[in-house]
Order: structure tokens, then sequence, then C-alpha cells
């Protein structure tokens, strides 16, 4: 079969199955279910682009009379594509400068020249930062420095000079760095933000959303949320080293860099810092001066820009580096689930599933609303699989004669483990816009480890209840 005829049944296929749904469910739904079916289909076949398939989103809403347009292309402006386009002007002036480099060369020497070392000892760090910022802001934090560990040393970097007589490699290959390395790094480095994030309550929307629909207070939280992250981060990266097998070992060293100190350079450093401390202790400043919501994505801009008007980073070369369809990929996840969620389909769909559970026993209707949550939030945000759930599974819970509190906090780790899709989560859009990850190997991994996720959160649920 040819490219262009297996794109055509592809795109058969998903319109078909989309008509099949419009025909089948209730007329209230019927619209909104059926354009959940289309994107989830082009999106999983990746039968169009998938910045195009996002744009079908709001296309698709208006079409069908389910949104007025100005409400269908509402979410392409959330304050989370902001803070994207801030993650990616900053990884594009530390590149420019060749900050990204020195930065995992020092990371390196910690882990003593051993690639797998700094490679964990970042892994670490993600998930460290993400139980107290969001695990956006992480990742498009430590994505630059991933990006250094990566790159060889014969990639010079602009105004760096590396120190001849710096570079072992056990067998003299270390520097080579393949294909299954690179998904490995990237890989570790999304999941690692997105499981950091269920430590505590502020770690992750839906963590907040569950601790106060249940009044789980914060050590409580950590009480559920620490031995999550100590269950599922190992398994994550034994999971993934199984998969990929990626060849990290012996002791590499990135060639120590002599960066001269410029001006720009110096301002690189400051409006990065400056902008990590905003997005770690930003929110009691705002709160201070009576900001109301969330400020990452105001402070993302300003960094932006800082960075601009400074001469620090030029337009120009943002406009080049800037992943442009990852912004729509990700806009188009947020309108498709704030479209489901106005539309009641999704509560519809959770209901469903959850009916065809009750009765059974309570570790069967455990693992069945575990996995409806997990594959949900594929294609639905987590705080809105979060949002629409917890009120359905909560009293059910109750009846069931199960703590609410275990039951909130089940609901919400599940949410933070969508790992097969770049609309998912925004780690994993963040990876995918290097192009260093495709997305059949995100699926096939993130599929696994979504499998994984929902057998080790199902037990730990269990002890948790008991």
């Amino acid at each position: 079969m040819t490219g262009i005829s297996a794109r055509a049944t592809a795109l058969l296929g998903c319109a078909a199955g989309a008509l099949a749904v419009h025909a089948l469910a209730p007329p209230v739904y019927a619209g909104a279910l059926a354009l959940f079916a289309l994107i989830g289909g082009l999106w999983l076949t990746q039968a169009l682009p998938l910045a195009v398939t996002a744009l079908l989103v709001p296309v698709g809403a208006v079409a069908l009379g389910l949104a007025a347009p100005a409400a269908a292309l509402a979410p392409f402006a959330n304050p989370v594509i902001f803070l994207f386009l801030g993650g990616f002007a900053l990884a594009a002036a530390l590149q420019r400068h060749g900050l990204d480099r020195a930065l995992a060369s020092g990371v390196m020497r910690l882990a003593g020249g051993r690639r797998l070392g700094a490679v964990l000892l970042l892994a670490a760090m993600a998930a460290l930062l993400s139980m107290w910022i969001s695990n956006t802001a992480t990742a498009a934090m430590m994505l630059p420095l991933a990006l250094g560990l990566l790159r060889g040393d014969d990639e010079p970097d602009d105004g760096t000079t590396a120190q001849p007589g710096s570079t072992a490699a056990a067998g003299g290959t270390g520097d080579a760095i393949g294909a299954r390395e690179r998904i490995f790094v990237l890989l570790v480095l999304a999941y690692s933000c997105s499981i950091g994030g269920i430590a505590t309550p502020v770690g992750s929307p839906p963590n907040a959303i569950a601790a106060a629909q249940a009044g789980i207070g914060f050590a409580q939280w950590l009480g559920f949320g620490l031995p999550a992250v100590a269950l599922l981060w190992p398994l994550m990266l034994g999971l993934l080293g199984l998969l990929l097998r990626p060849r990290l070992g012996g002791r590499v060293e990135l060639a120590p860099v002599r960066i001269e100190w410029t001006r720009p350079r110096m301002l690189t450093v400051a409006i990065f810092g400056a902008t990590v401390a905003a997005w770690i202790g930003g929110a009691p400043l705002a709160r201070a001066l009576g900001i109301a919501g969330d400020t990452d994505g105001i402070v993302a801009l300003a960094a932006i820009a800082l960075l601009v008007g400074s001469g620090a980073l030029g337009w120009p070369e943002l406009e080049r580096r800037a992943q442009w369809g990852v912004l729509l990929l990700f806009g188009g996840g947020l309108a498709l689930s704030a479209l489901m969620q106005a539309s009641g389909a999704s509560r519809f769909l959770a209901e469903g599933v959850i009916g065809l559970v009750q009765g059974a026993p309570a570790w069967l209707v455990l693992a069945g609303v575990v996995a409806f949550v997990v594959f949900l939030t594929e294609l639905v945000s987590n705080t809105a699989s979060a949002a629409l759930l917890l009120p359905i599974f909560l009293p059910m819970a109750e009846l069931l004669g199960l703590p609410a509190p275990a039951a909130a906090a089940t609901i919400a780790i599940a949410a933070s483990c969508a790992f097969m899709l770049p609309v998912a989560t925004p780690p994993n859009a963040i990876v995918f816009g290097t192009d260093q990850v495709p997305q059949r190997e995100m699926m096939r991994c993130g599929l696994w480890l979504n499998l994984a996720c929902i057998g080790a959160i199902t037990v730990l649920a269990g002890w948790l209840w008991a």
C-alpha cells in the first residue's frame, strides 16, 4: 500500500468512525462525541499533521454548532500556550550563547563524567522541581540542559571554545548519541516532570482539585503523593530502559567550554534566573500585589520581551526556533477538552464507564476508573479529567465504603499518568517539539507505561484504602 493510499484509508476510516459515533450517540452529545472520535483518530493515525488536526477542533466545533467562533478559538490563547512560548524563548537564548552546553557540562562533571548518571541527575532534578512549580515550567527549564547532554562535542557553539584533550569516552565512542538514547533522555525528562508533580497538592492542578473536594491537607496529601512518586518514577525509568535499551554507560565528558561573559550572555543568565525565580516564588508576590490567577504565562511574556528588547535574542531567531506547531497542537487539545466539558460529553463517557463496573468488586471498579482516567487524559486535559470524574467517583466511593481522601488522590494521580500522546500533557508536547522523539515511539513507550501505571496505581490505591 502506498503512502498516499494509506493516508486516504486512515482519513476515510476516521471519518467513518466519527459518523458511526454520531449515529449511535445520544443526540445531545452526538456532535461533541463525533468530533472527539474524529480528532482522536486523526491524532492516533497521524493521517494529517498533528497541528493541522488541532486546527480542525475549532473548525469542527463551529461547523457542528457546538460553540461560537470566539469560544472555539479562546483556548488557543490559554496562558499555558504563552508559557510554552516563553520556554522556547529561554531555550533559544541559552542555546544561542552556548550556555545550555556549559550547564550540561557542569551537570556531567557533577555526575562524575558518567552520562547515565547525568541523565538520572537531570531526571531527579526535574521530578523534584515539579513538586513545587508547574510541570510545564520545569520541562521548559530542564530541556536546554537535556539537549546540551545530547549534543556531541563536534557541534560547536557560537562564541565558545572547547579545551583540547578533554573528551574521554570508553572505547572512544562515548560521544555517539543514537536515536534510542535521544528518545530515552527526552522521554525520561518529560515523564519525570509529570510524575514528580504528583507529590504535593501544588505540583499539578488535579492534585489541588482533589484536595479541595475531599478536604485533604498538605501533610495528608504527602502521604499519598510521595509513595506514588517513589513507586512510579523508578518504574518509569526501568520500563523505558527495557523498551529502548539506551547505551548510556561508560565515562563520557562533554568538552569543558570556556565562555566569554559578554553583555548578552550575562543578560540571558539574569533573565533566565529571574524567570525561574518568578515561576517558583511569584504566586505569593502576585497575591500581595492583588493579582488574581496564575501568572506563569505573564512571566513568560515578560521574559520574551526582556530577551528580545535587551538584544540577548533576536526576534527572527525566536521565530525560527519556536515550535509553532506544538503551540497549535496543545491549543487544539485545550479546545477539545473545553468542548467536551462544556457539552457534557465527558461526563456522559465517565458515567457510562463507571456504570459498567458498578456492582463489581472494589478492586475492579478501581482498576476500571484508573484506566479510564489515564486514557481519557490522553485527549482531555488532566485538569478536566479530574474535575469531571471526582464529583462522580467520590459519592460512588462512599457507597462502596471507600475513604474519600484516598479515592480522590487516586483519581488525581491517574490523571498525571498519560504518557502516549504529545497533546496529553505539556511536558510531552515540549519534548515532542524538539523533533527528536517520533510520535510512534512516544505512543509505543507511553502505552506500556500507561498499562504499568494502571496496575501500579491500583495496587497503591488498595494499600492506601486499607
